[in-house]
């Protein structure tokens, strides 16, 4: 089955899921840096201006909530892929993720859940502000001139920031910034590409996301 097949299975699954939770759709644009890759490019003389460098991330999560405590939860899937061209060859990354993200209310930690955070009164920082942290794995593809042959399955964490910004009880929009960390993806089918007698070109993932979610809540009256 393909990574487009599992993505609309979830879409199917989050809109029927709407009576009993609120869902949302994130985006981000990802600023990304492996340095072992970029070493490697380096030892095979190569230029390599950050490899992959830049990326767009899809993902779709719905809600879950603690009463009477501010920490929120949201169980997700995603997608990202970055390409890169280095003469005469292609590369691809693609990374189709699962994990759960939770939201914690710093400024407004204790207190009544049973309403989104804009139906409240109150100052916009206190209400809306949290710290987000995550973790979560990605089944990650490697492509070489569009031939993908090279998969495995990573780990990540992530660390962030964020501000609910209500437009109605059924509509929010939050801003957030988040580091996402790989501390290990495997990448064997590069070093046999330019001759080198390394089997496996292992390195740490960093990405800088700056993005939106646009949150839905149909189930509130």
């Amino acid at each position: 089955m393909k990574y487009q097949q599992y993505l609309w299975i979830l879409v199917f699954v989050l809109l029927v899921s709407k009576i009993i939770a609120q869902f949302g759709i994130r985006t981000s644009y990802d600023i990304n840096r492996a340095n072992t890759w970029d070493d490697f490019f380096e030892s095979v003389q190569i230029p390599s201006s950050n490899i992959f460098n830049s990326s767009t991330t899809y993902t779709l999560d719905y809600w879950v909530r603690l009463r009477n405590t501010r920490i929120e939860f949201y169980p997700n899937i995603s997608f990202r892929q970055s390409s890169t061209v280095l003469t005469p060859n292609d590369f691809k990354l693609r990374q189709l993720g699962i994990g759960i993200l939770s939201h914690i209310y710093l400024f407004d930690l204790i207190g009544d859940c049973d309403c989104p955070t804009f139906s409240k009164q109150g100052n916009l920082i206190k209400k809306g502000f949290f710290v987000l942290a995550g973790i979560g794995t990605d089944y990650s593809s490697k492509g070489i001139n569009g031939i993908f042959d090279d998969q495995n399955l990573d780990l990540k964490v992530q660390l962030g920031i964020g501000l609910d910004i209500g437009i109605s009880d059924f509509f929010t929009i939050t801003p957030f910034g988040q580091f996402t960390y790989f501390p290990d993806v495997s990448w064997h089918t590069l070093g046999p590409v330019y001759g080198s007698s390394i089997n496996n070109v292992n390195s740490s993932l960093r990405q800088l996301q700056l993005g939106v979610r646009l949150g839905f809540r149909p189930d509130y009256r």
